[in-house]
């Protein structure tokens, strides 16, 4: 489900409007997640709303906001065979905060495995260059990395609210997808009054609600995965990640993106530094 969410992002945003997707597609992914509910007969998940989740889920809310604006930035323009593996690499961040905040230890090949992933930044930085990307210079590429640092954000705060706090898993993700849509139409108001010159024409695409209601379903699946107790932020992270394989392969193929010898190699690269995580 990710890696459709990707291709349908990356087709959506391509050359349009962001703000304007983000709050159709999370409007669409709030509405889908609303009819799953209905339809799994737990349309009552509003009834055990708390003001302890409503803050955590707004907070969370604000944080993945974030990081979609950065991540859609970039994607209007990078390849998105750069831009994917670029937002994977935020498991890396993760194990460090982890590691930092809940004490999950890494190991000796674990510690390899971060390097291997930081170190797929800079073969990205090689391949870049050949279609004229600095990689490090390049505004795109640092909206994409400020993207997975909010990511990372995000896991470790996911982590905290379904295993430390053991908030309900539905209850929370109602108020998330509904405060998405609050955000970025807040958003999109302040930019229309106070700096319309920077708004780009919007065009609708078949592609928008897909993104929303895809992201919706993924969310899903791995909130009830990660409260389950015990279940390491590390692994799981890792795990959702391993989504970029499929966008890389598709994405080369529907968007004829070029280079991909050199991407793959930086894709494997990441991977590797992701397998030795797991161990």
């Amino acid at each position: 489900m990710l890696a459709l969410y990707d291709l349908a992002k990356k087709a959506s945003v391509r050359a349009n409007a962001v703000l304007p997707v983000l709050l159709v597609s999370s409007a669409c992914g709030c509405a889908a997640y609303l009819a799953g509910l209905c339809l799994a007969g737990r349309g009552g998940a509003w009834t055990v709303l708390t003001g302890e989740i409503v803050a955590l889920a707004a907070a969370k809310s604000l944080i993945v906001a974030t990081s979609w604006v950065f991540t859609f930035q970039a994607l209007r323009t990078l390849p998105l065979s750069i831009a994917t593996p670029i937002r994977a690499s935020a498991p890396a961040l993760v194990f460090v905060a982890a590691f930092l905040l809940y004490g999950e230890v890494p190991g000796p090949v674990q510690a390899v495995g971060m390097l291997a992933v930081f170190g797929g930044y800079f073969v990205f930085s090689w391949a870049g260059r050949y279609e004229g990307i600095d990689f490090f210079r390049n505004r795109a590429v640092w909206c994409a990395i400020a993207g997975a640092c909010c990511s990372a954000v995000s896991s470790i705060w996911d982590k905290y609210i379904f295993q430390v706090r053991g908030v309900n898993v539905e209850a929370a993700q109602l108020v998330f997808q509904v405060g998405l849509v609050a955000i970025y139409a807040l958003l999109l108001v302040l930019q229309r009054r106070f700096a319309p010159q920077t708004c780009p024409r919007f065009t609708w695409r078949w592609t928008i609600p897909l993104v929303g209601a895809l992201l919706a379903g993924a969310d899903w699946l791995y909130f009830k995965g990660l409260a389950i107790p015990g279940v390491p932020i590390s692994v799981a992270s890792l795990m959702r990640r391993f989504s970029v394989v499929i966008t890389f392969v598709l994405g080369a193929r529907f968007f004829h993106e070029t280079n991909l010898a050199r991407k793959a190699l930086a894709l494997a690269v990441i991977l590797a530094g992701i397998v030795l995580l797991c161990l």
